[in-house]
């Protein structure tokens, strides 16, 4: 099971640095474009939703790989049982909103599929096909968030602590 959650997040991340390149080539081919007088219809507008894609699908690598910012100041001036139990509190509550806004972007994409929603721009696009990443990636960080949270419970430290403490020690070992 763990390595098909890795592989999942790692799936995810490779999604999104795709997209990434993907809205970097179209880019540049309107730039190139509009050099030879040719015209690429719709780019600002798939350029956002490969942005968006890619916001989306980084999501739970991201987490895994503690990369999201955390504020510390207060986490770690606690130790032992306290830092646990805020630790859980906190990921309780973020697998909450997670929760709540992949379930909206779920109902979002049947929504939008089934009213059959078009984009206003020049290429004209169903909406429930630019609403599908992020949807995806909402519905793979609140597994990540509940990967993480049964790894805490668990007595296992969560994967993004294990980056955070990496780089203490690291900047431990430049000062001296």
């Amino acid at each position: 099971m763990r390595i098909l959650l890795d592989r999942l997040y790692q799936i995810a991340g490779l999604l999104a640095g795709f997209c990434i390149v993907a809205m970097a080539v179209l880019i540049l081919g309107q730039i190139v474009g509009r050099w030879f007088g040719i015209i690429v219809p719709s780019t600002e507008d798939f350029s956002g939703y490969l942005l968006a894609a890619a916001s989306f699908l980084a999501l739970p690598f991201t987490l895994r790989s503690g990369g999201h910012i955390r504020v510390n100041l207060l986490i770690s001036q606690l130790h032992g049982v306290k830092r646990k139990v805020t630790e859980t509190l906190v990921l309780l509550l973020s697998l909450l909103f997670s929760g709540f806004a992949a379930s909206s972007a779920i109902q979002l994409v049947v929504e939008s599929w089934r009213f059959g929603d078009i984009s206003q721009g020049y290429v004209s696009v169903p909406l429930w096909i630019p609403q599908v990443p992020m949807a995806l990636g909402l519905v793979i960080l609140t597994i990540a968030l509940l990967d993480e949270t049964v790894a805490l419970r668990s007595g296992k430290q969560p994967q993004y602590l294990q980056h955070d403490e990496n780089l203490v020690q690291s900047t431990q070992n430049t000062v001296e």
